[in-house]
């Protein structure tokens, strides 16, 4: 019995030590007394508001392209005899870079001289029998405006002329037509040769790619090889809607890559789609991009920024210290000699990195980046030591330069 009185008195002695200390933890909590505050003021750290240029800049991602490229490809079906040029082999124009298997169109092209030959032969033998026919005619014209000869005699010679004339005539035509097929045995013959060729850029280009390789059979336009002009390279990005309004042909853009990060490559935007898509609500830009030293290379991924605006020497608070109260945007403004605040409605112009423009109004000691969103109009606080202040709360700080 002595034992349960004793169970009973210590539990009850528990249970008023809990009523005590939650007393004292609820009368601290009331009285302001949390980490961070100091008699109720808030512990804070500020930043000057500072002169800066800003620059309103529009960042996209994406690839490039050759200014030119197109492919190699035979105009006549054959097998690939010899490949000339290896992959990045420099090429001028009009060089030979790839041979097709010309027996057969040699073979086409001797027969076509020979029929050639043959249809020449035959003018000249047809030419010399026209002359005489023509002698005879002219003769037998002579004798009968002298009456000598009869008009069935002169009709003969007329029908005689005429039809060696057309025989004669025939036979030129087989000569122009057996020209035609040396021509044409010519030009199948020289597609054979697959040339290098293109109008305007530059006097050189590379080999991009291959597609074929020797003894390999080809058909009519079956691609060989890529010939890529890498001296101007062209960026194509996207630009959503909000920006396209931003954006025109001329800007001047700034090019980075991974492939060589500590390296700018300047740029123009030389081309803008007049619409958007109706499902990604984007528009295509494209960007050229001089590449003399051949650094940047097609297909490669590429972040491109377009300065859209610039302002010189404006005045930019830290994007830290924009706050919202009672839906208004603005800053609270530090008073070192008071240590308290004032909560500052402003308008803010470009954002870039960690500073917003503010354009008005005149913005008049530091701002609170940290600890603001504890503060309230004219509130109390207490500067972090990190702006040169012990905790103690005395004395006052300047912000951070």
């Amino acid at each position: 019995m002595k034992k349960i009185y004793w169970i009973i008195l210590v539990v009850f002695a528990l249970l008023m030590g809990w009523r005590i200390f939650q007393s004292i933890r609820d009368k601290n909590s009331s009285s302001g007394m949390n980490p961070g505050r100091a008699g109720g003021a808030v512990t804070v750290e500020m930043e000057p508001v500072r002169n800066l240029d800003m620059r309103d800049i529009g960042r996209f991602g994406g690839s490039l392209k050759a200014r030119t490229s197109y492919t190699l490809a035979p105009r006549i079906a054959g097998r690939l005899e010899k490949l000339l040029v290896n992959l990045g082999d420099r090429v001028s124009n009009g060089q030979l870079v790839a041979v097709m298997d010309d027996e057969v169109f040699q073979q086409d092209l001797e027969q076509a001289k020979a029929n050639l030959a043959v249809s020449q032969a035959q003018v000249e033998q047809l030419r010399l029998a026209m002359k005489a026919a023509e002698g005879v005619w002219l003769t037998t014209k002579r004798l009968f405006e002298q009456s000598y000869e009869s008009q069935g005699t002169m009709d003969r010679a007329d029908a005689e002329y005429a039809a060696a004339k057309a025989r004669y005539d025939i036979a030129m035509a087989e000569v122009q037509k057996a020209q035609s097929a040396v021509t044409k045995s010519e030009i199948q013959l020289s597609y054979t040769q697959i040339r290098a060729a293109w109008n305007g850029g530059g006097k050189t280009r590379l080999v991009g790619e291959r597609f074929a390789e020797e003894g390999s059979m080809l058909s009519v336009n079956m691609p060989v090889m890529t010939l890529v002009d890498n001296s101007l390279v062209t960026a194509e990005i996207d630009i959503i809607e909000k920006d396209y309004v931003k954006i025109k042909a001329g800007q001047e853009v700034v090019i980075r890559t991974d492939a060589y990060p500590d390296k700018v490559f300047p740029g123009k935007l030389v081309r803008l789609a007049p619409v958007l898509s109706e499902v990604s609500r984007q528009a295509k830009a494209e960007i050229d991009i001089p590449n003399p030293e051949g650094l940047l290379k097609p297909g490669m991924f590429v972040r491109v920024e377009i300065i859209y605006t610039e302002h010189k020497k404006v005045q930019a608070a830290p994007v830290a210290a924009l706050v919202q109260r009672d839906g208004k945007t603005g800053v609270f403004v530090a008073d070192t000699e008071e240590l308290i605040v004032h909560f500052v409605p402003v308008k803010t112009g470009i954002k870039e990195g960690e500073f917003a423009e503010i354009t008005e109004p005149q913005i008049a000691g530091p701002v609170v980046v940290l600890g603001q969103d504890q503060l309230q109009d004219g509130g109390k606080i207490r500067i972090s030591s990190r702006n040169g202040n012990n905790n103690s709360g005395e004395g006052k700080s300047g912000a951070k330069q």
